[in-house]
């Protein structure tokens, strides 16, 4: 279900989730649940996966949802999703993260400010996102636009070397993942400091050329992030010694 979800494969998707029962004797649960809701979001049939659900949805459906509502635009379900979602885990700092991008999405700062002030007053704290690469054994953290680590200085020279690169190669930010009120140049430095990049930095830096640099990360990646990371890939095989083996960039 989750491979037709990525391919579009909407009717086979479903073909196969009705015929779990009857064919398998499996009942669906919520893991199954949260597949049909990323194949039919992927196609809008938002509304669709509401009225099939047996029983109300998971906080993990909804948050499938969710997703599927922002990727479609669609503000009006976005809302009712995210108040079910409070009601069932009113403590859970990601359900007011999604509120609040939600609202950033919309160009309501007023709201955005609104759900940060709400989160603050209740103690709860967003899950800060974080990079991993490992290089001799030893692991390297990094979270959006740190400067703790030792090699600092040679980290932002090849973040301003692969600046340089990016543009000369075409790049264009996709600021809208950007869910902050600030000025566009604002959140073209704000992307090219995300923990991701960092991280690849310091591999470029300070890892030998041949080696493929593998980063780890506890959150997703974000849609400027992902499409910025294979053109790296590209302009750092293309720019190297033609003897050396390639350098490629992924992340887990």
């Amino acid at each position: 279900m989750s491979a037709c979800a990525h391919a579009g494969l909407v009717d086979r998707g479903r073909e196969i989730f009705d015929g779990m029962e009857r064919r398998f004797g499996i009942w669906p649960g919520d893991e199954h649940y949260g597949c049909l809701v990323d194949l039919l979001g992927r196609a809008g049939r938002l509304e669709e996966v509401v009225r099939e659900m047996p029983v109300e949805p998971s906080a993990i459906v909804y948050r499938s949802l969710l997703g599927a509502c922002r990727r479609h635009n669609d503000s009006e379900m976005g809302e009712r999703m995210i108040a079910d979602l409070l009601r069932l885990e009113p403590e859970h700092g990601g359900n007011y993260v999604l509120q609040s991008n939600m609202y950033a999405d919309a160009n309501r700062w007023n709201d955005v400010g609104r759900v940060r002030k709400a989160m603050k007053e209740k103690g709860i704290d967003k899950t800060p996102g974080l990079s991993l690469v490992e290089l001799d054994g030893a692991l390297h953290e990094f979270v959006m636009g740190d400067r703790t680590h030792p090699c600092s200085k040679e980290i932002y020279a090849m973040l301003d070397e692969m600046g340089r690169r990016l543009h000369e190669a075409g790049y264009r930010p996709k600021t809208k993942g950007v869910l902050f009120d600030m000025e566009e140049e604002d959140k073209e430095d704000a992307l090219s400091y995300h923990n991701e990049r960092l991280a690849i930095a310091f591999a470029l830096v300070a890892s030998d050329s041949s080696a493929p640099i593998r980063i780890t990360k506890n959150l997703r990646v974000c849609a400027d992030c992902r499409s910025t990371i294979k053109l790296i890939s590209s302009i750092y095989i293309s720019k190297r010694d033609p003897h050396e083996r390639s350098k490629q960039v992924s992340s887990l």
